[in-house]
């Protein structure tokens, strides 16, 4: 873990065992949870990107972790049916983005083992192989390099699995925070003789493994754009065609509607209010963001900015305990209104 990573562990920890958590509990728990993950990869693989990676062990033992403490595991449709049932029982249910192959091959069978229905929100770039995944980039380059430099960023070093991590980890946070920068890392691969599309087609779904998916009783697939951009900086008509285009071409080859939406990234950098509109004037019954938080009976008014929490491979019974119970948004708050919106 890098040192962000290990000090909120730690502060998980303190407020799990201190009781701060579940004090804070009724304020900030709601009703259910959207939990959020990318791809399911076999336990003990190193990945530079492991933000975007969660070993199969982790994710059985996080649903035999809930399954502990029986909340129910429901499909997207449902969780937001129970917004409007008071007395209905807590719940939670996941989400995977993007479009991963493994989540058909590795995640898959975990959701069956524990019986737990999930949403893979999915790009068409991802199908096609042409979406413009720096990230997918930037882990092969900080994999076969110890030394990376990109101008206007500057220089990481990772000779071994944990510096190379944090180096992906700073990158990646560095892109979000400021999206000017993915010309200098489009160059710097492009000097490496990285080729996305090839990674790309290692790593994401076929045509006929997704209708394998889309047929499962456990899945749903839900939208996530045609190219994966940062929506905030395209026009409000491209926007749009994002979201439309990628419907059509989903709905075109599973067969079935193509409800749910997910925005790319989805921190408030990357999509807003006008998302939202634009989402809901296009028909979708629901979008989800990043932003963390539970979900409450005030979302309801807010189906197109519904807030996840983002499931990692370092999950301890203190992480997950204290997310369970809102502590993410009690901190980003701080201590604020407990309902996520954009």
């Amino acid at each position: 873990m890098s040192l962000p990573e290990i000090v909120k562990s730690a502060v998980y920890t303190a407020a799990h065992f201190s009781g701060l958590s579940s004090a804070l509990a009724a304020r900030y728990r709601g009703r259910g949870t959207i939990f959020a993950l990318h791809s399911i990869v076999d336990d003990g693989e190193f990945h530079p990107d492991h933000t975007l990676r969660c070993p199969v062990g982790k994710l059985e033992w996080i649903l035999r972790r809930l399954r502990q403490q029986r909340l129910d595991l429901v499909t997207f449709d449902e969780a937001i049916e129970r917004l409007s049932t008071p007395a209905a029982r807590r719940f939670a249910t996941f989400t995977f983005d993007d479009g991963f192959a493994d989540n058909l091959t590795k995640a898959l069978p975990v959701m069956e083992k524990f019986a737990a229905p999930f949403t893979v929100y999915v790009a068409t770039g991802m199908i096609t192989r042409e979406i413009d995944a720096w990230w997918f980039g930037v882990a092969a380059l900080i994999r076969s390099h110890d030394d990376v430099v990109i101008p206007g960023l500057g220089r990481f070093h990772g000779a071994d699995a944990p510096s190379k991590q944090r180096a992906y980890s700073a990158i990646e946070a560095a892109v979000h925070e400021n999206f000017d920068l993915l010309p200098a890392i489009r160059a710097a691969l492009a000097a490496a003789g990285i080729q996305i599309r090839a990674l790309v087609d290692k790593e994401a779904l076929t045509e006929a493994q997704l209708r394998v998916l889309s047929a499962h009783p456990l899945v749903t697939i839900g939208g996530h754009t045609t190219t994966h951009p940062n929506l905030a900086r395209a026009t409000p008509a491209t926007a749009r065609r994002e979201m439309a285009e990628n419907r059509t071409f989903l709905e075109q080859i599973t067969g079935k509607p193509v409800d749910h939406n997910a925005y790319p990234f989805g921190h408030a950098g990357t999509c807003g209010e006008r998302e939202a509109e634009i989402c809901r004037t296009l028909g979708f019954r629901t979008a989800v963001t990043t932003r963390s938080g539970m979900l409450f009976a005030e979302h309801r008014r807010h189906l197109h900015a519904l807030p996840r929490i983002c499931l990692t491979r370092d999950e301890s019974p203190s992480t997950l305990h204290c997310k369970l119970n809102g502590l993410s948004r009690a901190f980003n708050s701080p201590l604020g209104h407990p309902v996520v919106a954009m």
